[in-house]
C-alpha cells in the first residue's frame, strides 16, 4: 500500500445549503455587475445631456440668426414699400399739379371775365380732368342717388317722407359725394334717405 495520504473532499449534498451558495453567488456578481456597469450608465446619460445642451445651443443661435434675417428682411420690405408709396404720390401730384395751374388760370380770369357762362365751361373742364385724374387712379365716385341706402358706403344726414313706398329707404338727394380707392372707402356719401309712413 501506498503511503501516500489521500486527501478526502466531503461535498455537502444538503440541497438548500447548495442554493443559498449560489443564490449569494448569483447576487454578489450582480452587485459587482451593477456597481462597475452604474459610472458607465450614468457618463452615457451625461454624455447625452451634454450633446442635448450643445444641439439647442445650436437651435438658438440659428434661431437667432434667422430672427435678424427676418429682421433684416421686415426692414428692407418696409423701406421697398414706402418708396414705391412716395413713387405713387410723386406720380398722381405730377398730374394734379397741372390742375392746379388750370384753377389758378381760371381765377386770374375770373377778375377780368364778364361772361359767367365761359367761367362756368371752364371750371367743368377742370372738374373733369380732376375726375379723370382720379378715375386714372382708382378713384371713384359711390353710385348711390335713386338706390337702396347702403350703410356702408353712405352716411344718411336725414330722411324725407315719401308718398310713394317704393321710394321708402331709397337715396332720395346726395349732399356730399362719397369715393372709393378700389374697394376701400375714402369718403362716405352723405345723402337724404326717403321714408315712407302708411297713413
Amino acid at each position: 500500500m501506498s503511503e501516500a495520504k489521500e486527501e478526502l473532499i466531503i461535498k455537502d449534498r444538503r440541497h438548500w445549503v447548495l442554493e443559498e451558495a449560489n443564490e449569494k453567488s448569483r447576487n454578489d456578481s450582480v452587485v459587482e455587475a451593477d456597481i462597475e456597469r452604474l459610472p458607465t450608465y450614468v457618463q452615457q446619460l451625461q454624455l447625452q445631456a451634454e450633446e442635448h445642451d450643445k444641439k439647442l445651443k445650436e437651435y438658438i443661435a440659428a434661431y437667432k440668426e434667422k430672427m435678424v434675417e427676418n429682421d433684416q428682411f421686415r426692414a428692407r420690405l418696409e423701406k421697398d414699400v414706402n418708396r414705391r408709396v412716395e413713387q405713387g404720390i410723386g406720380s398722381l401730384m405730377k398730374q394734379i399739379v397741372p390742375v392746379l395751374d388750370n384753377l389758378d388760370l381760371a381765377v386770374a380770369s375770373a377778375d377780368g371775365a364778364k361772361d359767367a357762362e365761359k367761367m362756368r365751361e371752364g371750371l367743368v373742364l377742370i372738374r373733369n380732368s380732376m375726375v379723370n385724374i382720379l378715375k386714372n387712379s382708382g378713384v371713384m365716385e359711390v353710385e348711390c342717388m335713386g338706390k337702396t341706402f347702403n350703410p356702408a358706403v353712405a352716411e344718411a344726414v336725414a330722411s324725407v317722407a315719401v308718398e310713394n313706398e317704393d321710394e321708402d329707404n331709397i337715396v332720395i338727394e346726395v349732399l356730399q359725394s362719397g369715393y372709393m380707392l378700389n374697394e376701400l372707402l375714402i369718403r362716405p356719401a352723405r345723402v337724404k334717405v326717403g321714408k315712407y309712413e302708411k297713413r
